[in-house]
């Protein structure tokens, strides 16, 4: 039985084409674009020249709920789930609202053009 007060776990085994037109916003530093996978989706963003972060789009309150959904803030410098109005800085911490657990984060590695998002 799965404990409604976490955020489930699922297989997670995701390929992106860095060079795909659809990708493009991850050529800057800064720049994210959302990704099916995890429980429900993925935010992965570019944070250097050679580092990515991949974090689950589950929000960590009460992440049964089908709003508890996180998405990247407009400006950028953090992420939100404006259902219950938490917020996560750009490492998946929570910095206010109720949520008091990061996001799941997951691996990523890049050979080539080719960026993997997988289970830690």
């Amino acid at each position: 039985m799965v404990d409604d007060s976490e955020v489930p776990h699922v297989i997670v085994n995701v390929e992106i084409n860095l060079n795909d037109i659809d990708n493009v916003d991850l050529s800057q530093i800064g720049g994210y674009i959302y990704v099916e996978g995890g429980v429900r989706g993925i935010i992965l963003r570019r944070e250097s020249q050679d580092i990515y972060r991949a974090f689950d789009r589950n929000c960590t309150f009460q992440p049964a709920d089908e709003c508890a959904v996180v998405d990247m803030h407009t400006s950028g410098f953090y992420m939100e789930d404006t259902c219950c109005n938490s917020t996560f800085d750009l490492s998946g911490f929570p910095t206010g609202g109720p949520a008091e657990y990061p996001l799941r984060e997951y691996g990523v590695a890049v050979a080539g053009d080719i960026l993997y998002i997988y289970n830690n």
